[in-house]
């Protein structure tokens, strides 16, 4: 055997290798978005019912669940490595961080289900993915790439599942409007404009929000001076969120009466439980992990799957049998998907080197 040929022969070796880990480390992150998705679909049907006569206060239920939700994240970033705290120069990023993906991004969407319905939220997510394709091609942290074969992959793929998603909800509101009309139906009545038009409003400064805070996680996980790990970032900003919240309070009519839902209310305590260790903790600590191995793009792009499990859901809990439009909209979605996945593996085939990402 020549040496050429036992480099090429270890050359090829290490190759596979690598493509073995790429392939093994989108499967995990795949598995994990997807998960996240479920627990976000229960989060919506579950932090309703805590908010609808039951007492709930909004911001202190905010507050509280930030607050868990950031010890569990802290005390598991202490104990797998230590936490990495932020450096002078990122602590603005972090609180930016704090602001736009917990204060605003879990607030608002938990003050706009006093005013709106869950399915009128669910309606509203489907542009993150969107919304983080274009600010991520704005500010070059992800370019479109349209005239490769992976970003028209990626972005007929997320605007597929945002149109699956969208059509899947808008025609189960028509369905329910038209029951309502009927009298057949036992749903919540409709809001009133001004409550239709506040809690929107509420709704799309939330998914902006969330789309920035995709980009700005993943500016600090690529940090090439420190290697931030994904549960210190997510930790920390959880950290930052509670601390946000907790400086408005005061201004809030947060008296008594406010807390007094914790120890009255079994459902609001549940919900508050589930928001903390499923919502908070599980679910932004598989995102961090997920957009440091991949990019905000893909991550988002697992978002309107919620719209796939609310509707199982509500088939499992409330014996609600999916539509026909359902099915349509859940099949636009799972392609879209896969669009995406495809696009994402394609362009690490086309990678000349091997990096921690896929």
């Amino acid at each position: 055997m020549t040496p050429d040929s036992g480099e090429e022969r270890l050359l090829l070796n290490t190759g596979v290798v690598a493509s073995k880990r790429s392939w093994g480390r989108l499967v995990r992150v795949v598995i994990m978005l997807v998960a996240v998705q479920i627990s976000f679909a229960g989060n919506g049907i579950i932090t309703k019912l805590a908010l609808t006569g039951q007492g709930t206060d909004p911001i202190v239920f905010s507050l509280l669940r930030d607050i868990g939700g950031a010890t569990i994240l802290l005390s598991a970033a202490h104990f797998h490595g230590g936490i990495v705290w932020p450096r002078r120069e990122d602590a603005g990023t972090f609180v930016l961080l704090g602001v736009l993906g917990v204060y605003i991004g879990q607030m608002f969407l938990t003050m706009s289900l006093q005013y709106i319905s869950a399915i009128n939220a669910a309606l509203l997510q489907p542009s993150q993915p969107v919304l983080t394709t274009l600010l991520a091609a704005v500010f070059g942290v992800e370019p479109l790439g349209l005239s490769t074969v992976h970003g028209q992959l990626k972005l007929v793929g997320i605007m597929l599942a945002a149109g699956g998603a969208v059509f899947t909800v808008y025609c189960d509101s028509m369905a329910d409007a038209a029951a309502r009309h009927n009298g057949t139906t036992t749903r919540e009545p409709r809001a009133a404009a001004s409550d239709l038009i506040f809690g929107n409003g509420l709704l799309i400064a939330q998914c902006l929000s969330g789309a920035c805070y995709q980009l700005l996680q993943k500016h600090l996980l690529s940090s090439a001076k420190t290697e931030y790990p994904p549960l210190s970032v997510a930790g920390v900003g959880y950290l930052v969120g509670a601390v946000a919240i907790g400086l408005v309070l005061p201004v809030c009519h947060a008296d008594a009466a406010s807390w007094s839902w914790l120890w009255r209310s079994p459902t609001s305590a549940y919900a508050l439980a589930y928001a903390i260790f499923m919502t908070s903790a599980f679910n932004y600590a598989l995102q961090a992990y997920a957009n440091k191995h991949s990019s905000p793009t893909l991550v988002t792009a697992f978002f309107p799957l919620q719209v796939v499990f609310a509707a199982l859901f509500s088939w499992l809990v409330f014996g609600k049998l999916p539509r026909t439009t359902e099915y349509i909209g859940g099949m636009m979605i799972l392609v879209g998907l896969a669009a995406v996945t495809a696009g994402r593996v394609h362009q690490a085939r086309l990678a000349k080197g091997h990096d921690d990402s896929v």
